[in-house]
Parts: structure tokens; sequence; C-alpha cells
């Protein structure tokens, strides 16, 4: 199966399956129908690790409940049990497209009287799924090679006469390559949708012979450390790993892509109610601000206070001058047209 762009973003080496006994007691393994439990999948390394530490293991203390944990987030599998009855998975952290486009048949609607959707930025919450997590595809650039003239919006990615050099892009469709081409191309950041796919292609054709690609996060981070391109189009969080490593890269912030991983819950879940309650606390402003201080990803609760250093603040997405620079991903596009996307794209890339 191809892993889905947050797949490939987040993949964890493995997918051992990890038990966290964090009820009272723990659990006697009876399987008894009066244990209190919980399974909680997302994906891995750590991302989850974060998730687990600051939202899982407090809130089933809290409650008394068994939580256990699975990885790595995969569409085909909660289909699949959903399909056979046989769903295991309670809470998922996915993209949200993917519960957008299957609310109701794969995902469950949520119970907004015990998840307080006031605290989310606008357009982020669908019936089925709220978002736990956000980040951005932003440009950046090798402040050493451009000095005083800078790159300064997702434009410029596409201008080889004034910015020469060797690019490096997301190499999968939804990554954001697509929207930054059309950015590239003139159109406004507030007229993307929808995705116009041969303008794009004309635009992406036009730099491909100074254009790479990455399929994972590790791999960007990996080009940035190494100085292997002159500038990239990466997830705000790689690139604050490779800032930190000490890579000489800035963002232009104008027209970055803002995206956002989101909580959903399996359509047939054993446990919705207590789904329910966990997504609650997930999302609480203590946990958002004490996830954000662990990972580079922006809390999404807008009371979130993180306290954060000052290059964790330079490319912390939920900056009020990043957000009004930025524009978010179209997940209702996105999970109508996720497959039409993906056959261009590949068509596209192995041309």
């Amino acid at each position: 199966m191809h892993m889905s762009s947050r797949g490939v973003l987040l993949a964890a080496a493995g997918a051992t399956l990890m038990l966290i006994t964090a009820a009272c007691g723990g659990s006697d393994g009876s399987g008894a129908s009066s244990e209190k439990k919980l399974t909680f999948t997302s994906y891995g390394s750590g991302y989850q690790q974060a998730q687990a530490e600051n939202w899982l293991t407090p809130w089933a203390k809290q409650e008394g409940v068994t939580a256990v944990q699975d990885q790595p987030t995969d569409y085909a599998k909660i289909k699949t049990m959903v399909d056979a009855k046989r769903v295991t998975w309670d809470v998922v952290d996915t993209e949200p497209y993917f519960p957008v486009g299957v609310c109701g048949t794969y995902a469950e609607k949520l119970d907004f009287t015990k998840i307080d959707k006031s605290k989310f930025p606008p357009g982020t919450v669908s019936d089925c799924a709220v978002p736990d997590a956000m980040y951005s595809l932003v440009l950046v650039y090798d402040k050493d090679k451009y000095g005083a003239n800078p790159p300064t919006s997702t434009a410029d990615f596409f201008d080889t006469t004034r910015f020469p050099g060797k690019r490096l892009a997301p190499g999968f469709a939804s990554g954001g390559a697509i929207e930054a081409a059309l950015l590239g191309d003139g159109v406004a950041k507030d007229r993307l949708y929808p995705l116009d796919f041969d303008r794009a292609f004309r635009k992406l054709d036009s730099i491909k012979k100074d254009l790479t690609f990455w399929d994972t996060s590790a791999q960007s981070q990996q080009a940035l450390e190494s100085k292997q391109v002159d500038m990239a189009l990466v997830w705000s969080g790689r690139a604050y790993m490779a800032a930190k490593n000490g890579a000489p890269y800035q963002a232009a912030w104008n027209d970055n892509m803002l995206a956002y991983a989101v909580l959903m819950v399996p359509k047939g879940a054993p446990n919705k109610d207590l789904a329910m309650s966990f997504i609650a606390y997930a999302t609480g402003a203590d946990p958002q601000a004490r996830f954000a201080e662990d990972q580079p990803y922006a809390p999404i609760n807008i009371d979130a206070r993180p306290q954060l250093d000052a290059l964790a603040q330079e490319w912390n997405t939920a900056r009020d001058d990043v957000q009004k620079a930025g524009f978010f991903q179209d997940a209702a596009w996105w999970g109508a047209n996720m497959d039409e996307a993906t056959k261009r794209w590949t068509a596209w890339t192995t041309g």
C-alpha cells in the first residue's frame, strides 16, 4: 500500500504494538467486560510518544482506563476493520481529508456536547474529526547562498532566473507541490481550489531539471542538514529540527501552506464514549501546550500557551504573522479528489 503523506511524514520504524497500562492497578489481562479500555493509533516515533506522554497517559490515569497503543495509521486497515465489523481502534490520528471523505461510513460523527469545538481555528473542524496538531509546508532557503536578496514567498521557488539552484519538494500528490506550483503561476492563495492540474503540472515542468523530491520527512531534514539543496518546500517541524542541528536555512512564510493532523473515531469503535472523552482531553489547552513543548508542532487549541525557546518560536506556525501569511490546505477538496490527484501526480513523476 502506498502510505499517505502524513504516514510518510511521521511513519514509525516498525509497527510494534505498545501497551500502556495506565489504569489504577492496570489490567488483569482477563478481557473482562468491566475493564475500561481505549486503543489509540498514530504514526509512531517521537510524535506518538509525545502524544502518549502528554495526552493518553494522564487522561487514562485520570479516568481509570487501560490505554493501548498501535501504529502506524493505515486507512486501508480502518476500512477493512469497519467492513468486517471487527473494529479494534478507538481513536486514530489521521490526515483531515480521510475522515472528511468517509464521514458516517468509516468514521463516527463526533459528540460536540463533550468536545468544545469553539476552541479550534476556523475551518479545521468537521463532523467526524477535530484537529490535534498544526504544521506548515514552507519555503526554506540557504541564507548563505542567497545573502541580502533572498526568496520571500513560495512563488520564488519557481523563479530559477533570480534564484538559481537545486530545489527539493514533497514527492506525493497531497504534499503541497501542486498548490505551490499554482502560487508560482500567479494564482492567489484564496483562489487555489479547485486545483487546476494542467496549469500546475505545466509550472512544475518549468523547474523539473532543478527539482528533486523527498518521500519521507526524515529525508527532507537530512537533505537540509547535509546542504544538498539551495531551497526546499518542507514541513516546518523538520526545518526546525534541521535548524536546531545547525543547518543554515531560513523560512519565507509568505503563502505557506498550513496543514493539521486530526483525531477521528472509526465507525463501530468498541469504546466510543471513552473516545469522545479522550479527544476532549487531548485537545484541551494544557495538554496541547505540553505537546507543543515536546514536538515542533503548533497547538490547535486557541487558549494553549506553550513555553517555547527562541528557535522554536521562530518556527512556530501558530504565530499570528505566519497564520496571516498562509492558507489552509483544503481538506474537503482533497477528500473528494485524492484518487484523481494521485493518478495525475504519478503520471507526471513517471512520465
